[in-house]
């Protein structure tokens, strides 16, 4: 594509905005007051801050985009409020961990590029062909010193280009490669802990310089038009599957949009603020609300402006101008131009991929002489496939805009301030991926995901949504904006089998609790179904069946051997992300008479040490309805729970052991019924604790029968 060698004299320059999205969702999982997952903190380590740094350096003016959910997580890593698992297994000598996270250290701290981070490094090289490709490594292969190793190489992969180039410590330790000491390993944290703490003050600076433009995404990134009506997606997607559930809730929508103007005027200081809805979601609905509540202008994907045009894009000139729908100025990116940075150029050469952009921008500024061209991508997730983090692509490419006379950066308010809009007199419904929905409904699983959003949301909010409405001034309820953060559409974006990640069970289970914390506020029992995968669990719970109906004495003690002789087994500690705690409960022994259902936990002392003083260790049972057996170690008393009501008292001792009889009949419980179970440890009334970490163990109650068929044999 040739250039045209163009000067100030024969072309009004093009105006380029380049918006840069900047997203992660909220990794607290609400009943534990833990943070799972670190793509937030790492990030921030990585580029939140970086690219910020070479806008400074080149003079660059970009729209940074943040979501609200992931300024919040900023904050809290900031000021040393967030709990972060991942964190933790970090910061800790590796003598002092556990089996269970010594395995989780090996499956998941290569959780990098490996072409750019694992390959380029000797020593990371080396550990990762130790760990080998199976879905389950085995750690005992890495000593004290490989695990150290690993622990600060994850931690210098997640460097970018300017901690490296200004960090003496990193530079060092890049260079030394092995053999890493504990207290290289704490000083790193505690570098890189900084960079994370740098970021929000950073943005705000550049803001009030005028370099940046900062817009925000409705707060916890929902797909908007879904909210407003799900059928939107049966617009842009005729005959697309829907849950039975009518999901029907603009008055979330719109709160979800006020919500994220507020987080930002709270952090950075200013109310009025352009909006990127979350993928690129729109519908006329949706931008309505958007206008209504003061958002400076919207974008979204050049397909919905050709959907909305009569005759579409065939005059490509008509992209590259502003348009308004319902009062609200919208850009309409250039999808070629965006998914070049995103998804090609990073396997190009630096330097041609830039001439190849710049080409292409030249062709556009003689096709629309003062026109202006969107540019709108992940601002995060593609740099680890471009060489040193993609300084030298970004670095050369803003100094070619400046450089350009027909060229001209601008952030997009500004670029919107030098133009008049054109009217649309209808919006196609749709987002970025495809121009429609269906990559978060249609799918069976996305679509029982809506089902039991619809349903908790029913159960447990009344008129909370409408009372936060109507008083703006007033901070939002917990329990608004727990709703807020299950909406969000990262949980449906790892349903069905469009997307794949080594963590989509930990954000089924995420969505799951949310929902579960809603009911949990308002002091009500979650329904059974909460506590099954939505996304099936890829590893099950294993062990062996009672050979023999038996009667335990209840005293927690370890007597007779003959006893629990009978009884089955149920292995807990099969693998999952979930939760890579210190200690894992690794057995459940359980059996039955006629009277009663048994339990024996073995790892008492672990179950104190977890629980606390005042804790309760929680047995949930599955069967055609959800009990919870629950011990108060404070007291020894065991209560057997359905809906929130006690049914029934049980018989419970520990001493050595935990021994629990659990009464038949408040169970309701039949030969042949399956019986699934998880177990749960509870500290100040937060989950601190469960097993199977993902998904639930179960066995099949054959009553009487069992006796009968072993006397048969």
């Amino acid at each position: 594509m040739a250039a045209l060698a163009a000067t100030p004299g024969n072309i009004k320059p093009l105006k380029v905005c380049i918006l840069w999205h900047m997203h992660q969702p909220d990794y607290l999982d609400p009943i534990s007051g833990q943070t799972l997952l670190p793509w937030t903190w790492l990030h921030g380590v990585k580029d939140y801050g970086e690219m910020l740094d070479t806008i400074v350096e080149t003079d660059a003016r970009v729209t940074v985009n943040l979501v609200p959910s992931l300024l919040e997580q900023l904050e809290r890593y900031s000021n040393g409020t967030d709990h972060d698992r991942w964190l933790d297994i970090l910061s800790r000598k590796p003598e002092e961990l556990a089996d269970t996270e010594r395995q989780f250290m090996v499956e998941h701290f290569f959780s990098v590029n490996e072409e750019t981070q694992i390959l380029a490094h000797t020593r990371y090289h080396e550990l990762f062909r130790q760990r080998g490709k199976g879905a389950r490594p085995d750690a005992l292969n890495f000593n004290e010193q490989d695990l150290l190793d690993l622990q600060v190489w994850f931690l210098l992969a997640w460097t970018g280009h300017y901690l490296r180039q200004k960090s003496t410590l990193v530079a060092k330790l890049l260079q030394q490669g092995t053999h890493f000491r504990e207290e290289q390993k704490q000083q790193l944290l505690s570098c890189c802990n900084d960079e994370v703490k740098r970021v929000l003050q950073f943005h705000r600076q550049l803001e009030e310089s005028g370099q940046i433009e900062i817009s925000v995404t409705p707060y916890a990134h929902p797909i908007l038009p879904l909210l407003c009506d799900l059928h939107t997606a049966q617009e842009a997607s005729p005959g697309l599957p829907l849950p039975a559930a009518t999901f029907r809730y603009p008055e979330d929508a719109r709160l979800q949009v006020r919500e994220g103007l507020k987080t930002a005027e709270r952090i950075f200081g200013q109310r009025q603020r352009g909006m990127w809805p979350a993928e690129g979601g729109v519908s006329e609905a949706a931008v309505t609300i958007l206008a209504e509540e003061g958002a400076l202008w919207g974008a979204t994907d050049e397909d919905i402006l050709a959907r909305s045009l009569n005759g579409g894009l065939s005059d490509r000139s008509k992209l590259y101008q502003p348009y308004e729908y319902n009062g609200l100025p919208l850009l309409f990116r250039d999808r070629e131009l965006s998914d070049r940075i995103g998804f090609l150029y990073a396997s190009w050469d630096g330097k041609e991929a830039v001439k190849d952009l710049l080409q292409r921008l030249h062709t556009i500024a003689r096709l629309a002489p003062g026109g202006t061209v969107a540019i709108i991508l992940d601002g995060e997730n593609c740099w680890e496939r471009y060489p040193d983090n993609g300084y030298p692509f970004l670095r050369d490419l803003y100094l070619s805009l400046n450089l350009a006379p027909d060229l001209q950066m601008e952030t997009v308010q500004e670029a919107l301030s030098h133009s008049e809009p054109r009217h649309l007199d209808r919006l196609a419904p749709g987002s970025w991926i495809r121009s429609d929905f269906t990559t978060w409904v249609g799918h069976s699983e996305e679509n029982l995901a809506w089902e039991l959003l619809h349903q908790a949301r029913q159960d447990t909010v009344t008129n909370e949504i409408h009372h936060a409405l109507e008083h703006p001034d007033e901070p939002l309820t917990d329990l608004v904006r727990e709703l807020l953060r299950a909406e969000g559409s990262d949980w449906f974006w790892w349903y069905g089998d469009e997307h794949a990640s080594a963590q989509a069970e930990i954000f089924d289970q995420l969505f799951r609790r949310h929902l579960e914390g809603l009911y949990q506020l308002q002091g009500l029992s979650a329904p059974a179904h909460l506590f099954k995968a939505i996304k099936p669990v890829s590893v099950k719970a294993a062990g062996f069946e009672p050979t023999a109906c038996f009667t335990p004495e209840i005293d927690g003690l370890v007597g007779d051997y003959f006893e629990w002789l009978a009884a089955g087994c149920i292995e807990l500690s099969v693998g999952g992300a979930m939760y890579a705690s210190r200690e894992s409960l690794q057995k459940l022994h359980y059996g039955y008479d006629a009277a009663n259902l048994y339990f024996r936990i073995d790892q008492i002392a672990m179950i104190r040490r977890l629980a606390g003083q005042k804790g309760i260790f929680e047995i949930r049972l599955m069967i055609k309805e959800l009990f919870y057996i629950r011990y108060n170690l404070s007291n020894n008393i065991l209560e057997i729970c359905r809906n929130g009501q006690v049914l029934a008292s049980g018989e419970a001792a520990s001493d050595q052991v935990l021994e629990m009889a659990v009464p038949l009949d408040k169970l309701e419980l039949h030969p042949g019924d399956m019986v699934t179970l998880s177990c749960h440890v509870y500290k100040d009334k937060r989950e601190n604790g469960r097993w199977p970490t993902e998904g639930s163990a179960s066995f099949c109650y054959r009553g009487a029968v069992l006796d009968e068929e072993n006397w048969l044999v």
